[in-house]
């Protein structure tokens, strides 16, 4: 295969991030994950990549990953050789043969609202104590609290704007214990009203917008200074959100719009975590569960 994995690489890159619109957390993992490869690849002495050789490195993601991460680095590797034979390059793709991995079907891992509570009160930073109610309050993914200026943020309606993946933006309720925690955080940095301010909303230490990175650590911090019994991360708030919300009573379609779903059947997903609610529910309601 005598071509310039390298250089289309770059071309590549560039195309996700201009023109497929992927949010900064994915496009950042994709370069990594193509970076991966590339590695294996110099690693081999830079040989064509053979059925031989796809088979060799799937055998190395599988034995360092987990199925969700394998199917990512799948994904991207499949997208940079199809961009390659659009280019002209290359007349098939090398991985077109490889499976993606079946979803096991693991239960998204959420905090009871108590845990929640104990972690918001433990976190003294006011920013970090920012970032926690706003993630708790919206249930928005991590890459679009590190996208959020301060213009995104209503507090007169209530509302923050969210950019999602695809670059599409959504408005997003955000409640008064978050709105609170946020206005506190930016009068400390002489911001009395965010909607006139094109500053990022939360800033490192050295005044530069945060990282994803920085925010995963920020949640990992407090979570052991809390005493939490289990690994917490923006996921897992996330997750904690939608489940609480539809163990409140929210509907599906609502809990839809405010995660930034795509499709109603990823948020299904947290329908099953609510069965024992829906069973209590059953039991009293149904004429024929009542006992004789």
């Amino acid at each position: 295969m005598a071509v310039d994995l390298e250089s289309l690489l770059q071309r590549y890159v560039m195309f996700l991030l201009h023109q497929k619109g992927l949010s900064g957390e994915t496009y950042r993992a994709y370069h990594n994950d193509m970076n991966h490869l590339m590695s294996f690849l110099r690693e081999r002495g830079g040989e064509e990549i053979s059925k031989e050789t796809v088979r060799s490195y799937m055998l190395k993601l599988h034995t360092t990953y987990s199925r969700a991460t394998i199917n990512r680095k799948l994904s991207a590797i499949k997208g940079f050789f199809d961009f390659i034979i659009r280019q002209g390059a290359l007349e098939a793709n090398p991985f077109s043969h490889v499976r993606s991995l079946k979803n096991p079907g693991s239960l998204p891992r959420f905090l009871t609202p108590d845990e929640v509570f104990d972690l918001i009160d433990a976190t003294k930073n006011s920013r970090d104590r920012a970032i926690l109610e706003l993630l708790y309050s919206t249930g928005i993914r991590v890459g679009e609290v590190e996208a959020m200026n301060c213009y995104d943020v209503d507090m007169t309606a209530g509302f923050v704007l969210v950019t999602g993946k695809g670059k599409k933006q959504r408005r997003v309720p955000v409640g008064r214990r978050a709105q609170a925690a946020i206005r506190m955080y930016l009068r400390e940095r002489g911001i009395d009203d965010p909607i006139y301010s094109r500053d990022p909303l939360f800033l490192n230490s050295r005044g530069k917008r945060i990282t994803t990175r920085s925010i995963r650590w920020i949640v990992s911090k407090w979570s052991k200074q809390a005493a939490l019994s289990r690994q917490v991360s923006p996921h897992v708030i996330r997750h904690s959100f939608a489940t609480h919300m539809l163990d409140s009573g929210a509907d599906l379609r609502s809990i839809q719009e405010m995660l930034g779903h795509a499709s109603l059947s990823t948020t299904q997903r947290y329908t099953h975590l609510t069965v024992d609610k829906l069973m209590d529910v059953y039991d009293k309601a149904h004429p024929r569960a009542k006992e004789e």
